[in-house]
């Protein structure tokens, strides 16, 4: 039985947008991650974010259908096993937990790498272990936030995320000032190639992950029904500052004369070409506070999922444990907060590099959002049909739609076999749909009753 204590309900729906868009971490984009989708998309970058997008707005659609109708702060765990099946929960409980859990060990590291870089400009500081510090305190700081409840946390985490978005704008529109904002290059549509802007897709896809999480803050929303309108309108808005973004570091890299493939911080990397350093540290200075953002977030997310899953007995009952005061999953967040430190000093000891790390983790995340939006698609589907919705054609024609775009990205991702970190996250995730679905069925066969509790309902 679902023992949940609710809280009574103050966090607001500008904060539960702040904490799915810190979750998407928007920041990372172009910061990190348009170089690799610019290896493929070239000058078309900003068109793959563009069609990405496009489809990522009808998987955010079905998604609120399930949001709408199975309300719970496990999110997916909770939609999939009710809208397809107990089994399906499981894949989605345990891929969230993992892939989540890396992202959290990620964040606070990568925020680490470019807080200690932007103070390296103006402190000769070792680089090491001051970035080992700094994702110590990040991850303190975030744990405690997190602990205090959503409220604190997300109000937090939103600000932040405005800081680092804003800092970002200013270089764009500093670029745009100096080169002007024409660029006929990314619309020469004679030098544009279907393959490679296949490719260009498949890494855009993983930019958008994470708007799903506007759903594990149902308990202590306001307004838990504006959730599905929240998750709309958050990959709208990060769509459009990722086209708006990918399209500027092209012009800017076109213009200097250099390919934005090359650079491994691009903005960085231009404001330290047009002689301003002071918009470098602001970059640096834009992505630690992302990253910060996200490593409250995903705090937030994860431990609700963990609460969720230990409710429905997934989990060892004493992760559902809510705090006296806060009614936040304290226990939950203890053992997060154990975990990410214990791997920031492995990384420490083993001297690991902090972007490749970034990269594997990133892999098995992306594969779970592949798989876990595939299957909430046929789920909402599913879902309208069965309540004799007028919009379940509209639902399953989306579902047509996106399910192979999304196949081929996890194609895209395992052939060519990408070997090394990344093959073993392949492999990671793989064992953990096949050691999901075998518990799955041997609950099915030896424990009917344990699965159906999978299909609890969240107390209120």
């Amino acid at each position: 039985m679902v023992t949940e204590t609710r809280k009574t309900p103050t966090v607001s729906s500008r904060e539960v947008w702040g904490h799915a868009v810190a979750n998407i971490t928007p920041s990372a984009m172009a910061a990190v991650t348009v170089a690799l989708v610019a290896i493929h998309g070239g000058a078309f970058t900003w068109l793959a974010y563009l069609v990405t997008g496009l489809l990522m707005l009808g998987v955010a659609w079905q998604m609120g259908i399930l949001a709408r109708h199975f309300p719970s702060g496990a999110s997916l765990f909770s939609y999939l096993a009710r809208g397809l099946h107990p089994v399906a929960g499981l894949v989605a409980g345990f891929s969230m937990v993992l892939g989540y859990g890396g992202a959290l060990l990620a964040a606070p590291l990568l925020g680490g790498l470019f807080l200690a870089e932007a103070l390296r400009i103006l402190v000769p500081l070792p680089f090491f272990p001051t970035e080992i510090l700094i994702a110590l305190v990040f991850t303190g700081v975030s744990w405690y936030l997190a602990r205090r409840g959503a409220e604190l946390s997300t109000r937090w985490g939103l600000w932040i995320e405005l800081f680092s978005l804003a800092c970002i704008l200013l270089l764009a529109f500093w670029v745009l000032w100096h080169f002007g904002f024409r660029d006929p290059a990314q619309v020469d549509w004679g030098q544009w190639r279907l393959r490679p802007f296949l490719q260009a897709l498949v890494l855009s896809l993983l930019a958008y992950g994470g708007f799903e999480t506007a759903g594990n803050l149902v308990g202590e929303a306001r307004r838990p029904q504006s959730i599905p309108r929240i998750m709309l309108s958050s990959v709208l808005l990060v769509g459009g500052f990722f086209v708006f973004m990918a399209y500027v570091e092209t012009l800017a890299f076109a213009r200097l004369g250099q390919t934005l493939a090359d650079s491994n911080a691009p903005l960085s990397h231009i404001a330290r070409a047009l002689g301003l350093p002071e918009l470098a540290i602001a970059s640096d200075l834009a992505m630690a506070a992302a990253a910060f953002s996200a490593t409250i977030a995903t705090f937030n997310s994860i431990s609700r999922i963990f609460a969720g899953m230990a409710e429905r007995g997934v989990l060892p009952a004493a992760l559902a444990r809510r705090h006296p005061r806060h009614a936040t999953p304290s226990f939950a967040l203890a053992l997060l907060a154990a975990v990410v430190l214990a791997g920031i000093a492995t990384v420490a000891l083993g001297h690991f590099r902090v972007l490749k790390l970034v990269d594997i983790f990133g892999t098995f995340t992306g594969l779970s959002f592949v798989l876990l939006y595939s299957l909430a698609n046929l789920a909402a589907a599913r879902c309208l049909f069965r309540a004799g919705n007028p919009w379940s054609w509209m639902s399953l024609g989306l579902a047509v739609l996106t399910i192979p775009f999304l196949l081929a990205v996890l194609w895209g991702t395992v052939s060519p076999w990408p070997g090394g970190g990344v093959g073993l996250a392949v492999l990671a995730f793989a064992a953990t749909l096949t050691g999901s679905l075998i518990l799955g069925w041997f609950w099915a066969r030896k424990a009917p009753k344990r699965l159906l509790q999978v299909l609890a309902v969240d107390r209120s």
